[in-house]
């Protein structure tokens, strides 16, 4: 980090540049800001100004750019030290957020640069290479007062960086527009006040690359983490970009009168995307021990159905027997729903339906089913109780919830209407034993597709391959390829995307190694089935032929509280394996797809499970809440964070 008015000096390793370099852009641009060679834009710091960044901002502009940036003093402006893109993939300096690139790279994270034949490339020299699995997403270079100047430290909803990060990563970016299948506006969009980037946006994307125009706005994106998503954004604004998809939290498709909440998401061309969680996140809730990792001892599901939180839209307890249960204020708080299901059902035996419950994440791994409703919009607890595999019970008339509806939730969860409360206690005797047992079974599937965790790390043992980014990426490559299919046909119609939801390997794409059967291996750790001596002995003895060639993994495979017998044990050894390689054996592949050496894949990806913590702990590359906030490329990029291009990959 170098104070904004830092000058770099001709024998500053900085300044060094591409050979034979000559930047487009005139004056002394490249020396006090970044030239964006490929359209002669000159960048600059927010305290300078002037065609080529020479002139230091008056007092006037730069407390005007400070304050449109959300700033609370100049001072905190120039001088925070807020964290970069990508951390300029070390071909530049970070100053407060923004990058200066050495001359000849340029772009917000400073990892594009000019070929022979003045066309745009990402991390040149590194041998990067847009993978082959679509889709392709192209990323907008904006002025850095629509993207790098904002202040981050005032943003609570940061995950329209962490794509823009792990893009790079995966190696779904691409720098070639014409070839791209999305097109990513990567602005700030959380209140309605981050209109202004949305519209200063367009305009300046229209007017400066053909692919705005070439599409009407179609096959662009933007994401918007409000409450109540694009409502939240200005009808001017909106109006601007009436082909964009948005990718929200929330999935209202019909105006909501009682609650004063107004339609904001369009099901065949907006996608409904799950909320992002932190490290933070997993420890406050208990996620850290999730019953869904394959070597975590189970608990029998005690409680019938639980739900601890808020219930009136004033804070005060609600009142038991008696309706209204709660105040006059915020009615339409959760759409009614916290406040009938209390009402109904809050001494119900079986029922748990309370304000606080100080060991949140043991009551969820306890419970059966788990309310999941609304709150001041969209809620977050669908995700938080699939995590510890409690079926979610989501009541939210004409409310899509992630994924929904190219996802069928009724595999997983249950949906039932608004009108159904008072008989919420008989639909859920309704489900048999064999069909709970199916539900849980789809459910560990479902959860990979709801945390982020080649960009936080693992919660299930899992390697990022089917996570919330992926199947973001997922769900709009079948958009691009199928523009005017109803969203809730997509399974029937592609195959790929059909097994990629069931968390199998896809039949027509390239991965590096078979995704192992983790979810198989939980039901027969918990007596669904046995383990034959055959299939473990052949599992054994892959083991023992990588061991012999060198190649194990640590896998931390103590006994822990609660083991069993011997067998039990090499059973838990194994799976341990598992987790840390993706063992290969014909009968035990998920599905088809080309592989690579999957005798030789490890399993990039770290865990914050506890039942992980000797094999690959996440806090060997993070500390605190939410430190992965800023890692290049997201977290399964950590041991490769100085060069993206060597990043693991699993879709190739």
């Amino acid at each position: 980090m170098v104070a904004p008015g830092r000058q770099l000096l001709a024998d500053d390793p900085q300044a060094d540049v591409l050979a034979n370099f000559e930047s487009k852009c005139a004056g002394k641009c490249t020396q006090f800001g970044t030239c964006n060679e490929d359209i002669a834009r000159c960048d600059c710091p927010k305290n300078r100004t002037g065609d080529d960044c020479s002139e230091l901002a008056n007092s006037g502009t730069l407390s005007s750019r400070c304050r449109r940036n959300y700033y609370p003093s100049v001072k905190e402006c120039v001088t925070s030290e807020l964290s970069c893109l990508n951390n300029c993939n070390k071909r530049g300096t970070c100053v407060s957020g923004w990058c200066h690139c050495k001359p000849g790279f340029f772009g917000a994270d400073c990892s594009l640069s000019l070929d022979e034949k003045g066309e745009p490339v990402l991390l040149a020299g590194t041998g990067y290479a847009t993978r082959a699995k679509r889709p392709w997403v192209y990323v907008y270079e904006l002025p850095p007062d629509l993207t790098t100047w904002t202040n981050t430290k005032r943003l609570d909803r940061s995950t329209h960086i962490h794509f823009y990060q792990r893009l790079l990563g995966s190696g779904a970016r691409i720098a070639d527009g014409d070839k791209a299948d999305w097109y990513y506006i990567p602005i700030r969009q959380r209140m309605t006040a981050d209109s202004r980037f949305l519209s200063e946006a367009v305009a300046y994307i229209s007017a400066t690359y053909p692919w705005w125009n070439r599409t009407g706005g179609s096959r662009h994106f933007v994401i918007h983490t409000g409450d109540l998503g694009a409502d939240e954004t200005q009808l001017g604004a909106r109006l601007l970009a009436p082909n964009i998809t948005w990718l929200t939290h929330w999935g209202l498709t019909s105006d909501k009168v009682f609650s004063g909440w107004k339609k904001a998401h369009r099901p065949e061309k907006d996608v409904v995307i799950p909320v992002f969680l932190t490290p933070g996140h997993f420890k406050h809730f208990g996620l850290e021990r999730t019953p869904l990792h394959p070597l975590m001892d189970k608990q029998p599901r005690t409680t019938t159905f639980f739900f601890a939180g808020r219930i009136c839209g004033d804070r005060k307890p609600p009142k038991t027997g008696s309706w209204p249960n709660c105040g006059p204020r915020s009615p339409g708080y959760s759409a009614g729903v916290r406040q009938l299901v209390h009402y109904h059902h809050w001494n119900r035996p079986g029922f748990k339906v309370v304000l606080h419950e100080p060991n949140y994440g043991a009551a969820l791994g306890s419970s059966k089913f788990c309310l999941a409703p609304l709150g001041g919009g969209h809620g977050q607890r669908q995700i938080i109780v699939s995590f510890m595999g409690c079926l979610p019970v989501c009541i939210a008339d004409d409310v899509y919830e992630p994924f929904e509806p190219q996802y069928n939730w009724t595999a997983f969860g249950v949906r039932p209407a608004e009108s159904d409360i008072p008989q919420l206690h008989t639909m859920l005797e309704t489900i048999s034993p064999k069909e709970y047992a199916a539900k849980q079974r789809a459910l560990r599937c479902a959860a990979q597709h709801f945390v982020y965790s080649s960009i936080t790390g693992g919660l299930f043992g899992e390697d990022g391959r089917y996570d919330a980014f992926e199947t973001t990426l997922e769900v709009l490559r079948v958009k691009a390829e199928y523009p005017d299919a109803p969203p809730e046909s997509y399974r029937q119609m592609d195959k790929d995307f059909d097994a990629f939801m069931d968390c199998k390997d896809p039949p027509g794409w390239k991965v590096v190694a078979p995704a192992p059967d983790l979810w198989g291996l939980v039901d027969k750790q918990a007596g669904e089935g046995e383990i034959e001596e055959e299939q473990e002995a052949k599992k054994e003895g892959s083991a023992r032929d990588i061991e012999e060639s060198g190649k194990r993994l640590s896998t931390g495979r103590g006994k822990s509280k609660g083991s069993g017998s011997g067998k039990e044990e090499r059973q838990r050894g194994w799976l341990g394996n598992v987790l840390g390689r993706s063992l290969l054996g014909g009968d035990e592949r998920a599905a088809g797809g080309d592989t690579g050496d999957a005798g030789a894949w490890v399993n990039p990806l770290c865990s914050h499970s506890i039942m992980d913590r000797k094999r690959n702990p996440c806090e060997r590359f993070v500390t605190g809440a939410s430190k992965t906030h800023m890692m290049p490329g997201g977290i399964v990029c950590a041991k490769t964070r100085h060069n993206l291009a060597e990043c693991p990959r699993i879709w190739l």
